[in-house]
């Protein structure tokens, strides 16, 4: 019978959340699930189309528990 080789570093990924991302009239929100910073920021650059230049308060989480945050639009 064949056994599956077990894997030796597998990477753990965490989900990076930006605040104040690229404000213009208001703050908005950024978010990627990435093995790091670096990454994170590649991958939303790639969805956005173009660099950031204001990425605003960085907050990182482990993928190991519950989380919820909110962001309210409005005028």
């Amino acid at each position: 019978m064949a056994t599956v080789p077990k894997r030796k570093h597998a990477t753990k990924l965490r989900l990076f959340v930006w605040t104040d991302f690229s404000p213009d009239y208001t703050s908005g929100l950024a978010f990627a699930i990435a093995k790091d910073e670096t990454d994170a920021r590649k991958l939303i650059e790639k969805e956005r189309g173009y660099k950031v230049y204001a990425w605003g308060d960085l907050t990182i989480y482990s993928l190991t528990k519950r989380i919820a945050r909110c962001v309210s639009g409005g005028g």
